[in-house]
């Protein structure tokens, strides 16, 4: 770990790169969507779909991504997230039909949970305790940048290129951020190998957070007393109940639903969940 503490800058940097293209993504498409609808003679309902696809792949797969990491090692997962995450960028600005770039978008938000589940986390590990509070915030920092700066990049880009150029951008930035990652951060050992990936509490949360999702997001334009919006709502109470039902009974779960016994750790987590 001395050699990380010496390559701290160099591994903020890579990991800083990663997460600012993880967030970015999310708001950069924006300003780009009624030229999309026109390249692609279709409506805004489904050109929606290509930002919808990426924060909802996002939201369903960080938690799961973030307990494989601490099984097979975090420094792994995370540069397989920026594998997947530039192929499915470059999938993106070649998509030849708007149902192709939805798919896409899929595969980036992969490997954009991947980054954003992990990279504070690299940080926090290769970061001396007593400086790690700067590092923190400068990370922090990053992703906030990214959020804000996405859709003044994203019009930037299609005035000068075009839309696909706010997805072709991410190809050299992800190879030099993989580059960097291989170099600097070092192994990091996980947590246990002997622990086994709860599977079924994954794909129950999954599917929970995804029924709730669509339903807040469908429901927005179809009205939330549709029989079909309250259904989702319905099952993603029960797969959520459930959830947390399997989480008491196996042996290595998702989530340590004790830390929420603890009162500071759960106002943070209701600030966070408030602020985004």
């Amino acid at each position: 770990m001395d050699e990380a503490y010496r390559n701290k800058w160099l591994i903020l940097a890579a990991v800083s790169l990663a997460l600012f293209m993880g967030t970015v993504d999310g708001t950069i498409v924006n300003v780009a969507l009624p030229t999309m609808v026109a390249d692609f003679n279709t409506n805004f309902p489904t050109i929606q779909w290509v930002v919808l696809a990426f924060l909802l792949g996002l939201s369903v797969l960080m938690l799961s991504v973030g307990r494989l990491a601490d099984m097979l090692g975090k420094k792994r997962i995370f540069m397989i997230g920026l594998v997947i995450f530039t192929i499915g960028s470059a999938l993106c600005g070649l998509s030849p039909t708007v149902y192709v770039l939805i798919g896409a978008r899929l595969i980036q938000s992969i490997g954009a949970a991947m980054l954003l589940a992990l990279g504070v986390a690299i940080v926090t590990e290769t970061w001396p305790s007593e400086e790690r509070g700067k590092a923190l915030g400068f990370s922090a920092g990053v992703i906030s940048l990214g959020i804000v700066v996405g859709p003044t990049a994203g019009g930037l880009i299609i005035a000068a290129l075009s839309w696909h150029w706010i997805f072709f951008v991410n190809v050299p930035l992800g190879v030099l951020a993989l580059l960097a990652v291989w170099r600097y951060v070092p192994p990091l050992r996980p947590k246990s190998t002997e622990e086994r990936f709860d599977f079924l509490g994954a794909a129950v949360f999954g599917i929970g957070l995804l029924a709730l999702l669509l339903g807040l997001t469908v429901g927005q334009t179809t009205g939330f007393t549709k029989p079909g919006i309250l259904a989702l709502f319905a099952g993603a109470a029960i797969a959520l109940v459930g959830f947390v039902l399997i989480e008491r009974r196996v042996r290595y779960p998702m989530v340590d639903l004790n830390l929420f016994r603890n009162l500071q750790f759960s106002l943070n987590l209701t600030t966070g969940a408030l602020t985004f």
